[in-house]
């Protein structure tokens, strides 16, 4: 059945499964019939601040959404009650993509959807395995079941994930896509985000 997770509340619309986790410094070329959408946020990262952005290389989609991400930051906007300024664009991170990338496909191959694997870790355990060390913050959207023509508008159109996507103090980004036929929502995204 398809549902809409905001935080830590599980609501039910229509359409679409979307799922919505986060806080401050401490989200295809095929269709499917049913959609989902998550975002969720960290404070307090440990280890060495590795200040490299890790490696550059990005998918077609990936690239795409993060041209996206930039074009909605470089506009005002109101993320359900509250409103934002313009944000600044935020740059590509290898390390928040590594983490992205095997996340998408950890949901794909086990058949969940949650920021938080069947053992517990976090995004931002995920992140920090993956290389992304030093972090202020961390935060995160998740979707399956999106196309790439309609996963950032899923985003925008929820306050939850809105808010994340405009926080000005995220300054980094990874994408993950998969699409993997055959699973439960064939598509499946993950935006990391992330301060240092």
């Amino acid at each position: 059945m398809p549902k809409l997770k905001l935080t830590l509340t599980v609501l039910i619309p229509a359409a679409l499964l979307l799922a919505s986790c986060g806080g401050a410094p401490s989200a295809p070329s095929a269709a499917t019939p049913s959609a989902a959408i998550g975002s969720s946020n960290a404070t307090g990262g440990q280890g060495s601040a590795a200040r490299d952005a890790g490696s550059q290389t990005m998918g077609a989609e990936e690239a795409q959404i993060l041209k996206e991400i930039n074009e909605a930051r470089a506009v005002p906007r109101t993320c359900g009650t509250q409103a934002f300024g313009a944000a600044a664009p935020v740059t590509w991170n290898g390390y928040l993509a590594g983490a992205a990338r095997a996340h998408a496909s950890d949901m794909a191959e086990r058949a969940y959807f949650d920021h938080v694997t069947p053992e517990g870790r976090t995004p931002a355990q995920r992140a920090q395995a993956a290389g992304y060390t030093g972090w202020q913050g961390i935060a995160e959207n998740i979707a399956a079941g999106y196309t790439l023509g309609n996963v950032t508008r899923g985003w925008l159109d929820s306050p939850s994930h809105c808010k994340t996507l405009m926080d000005p103090t995220l300054k980094e980004v990874g994408v993950g896509y998969l699409y993997k036929p055959g699973s439960r929502y064939g598509t499946y995204w993950v935006q990391d985000y992330g301060t240092r």
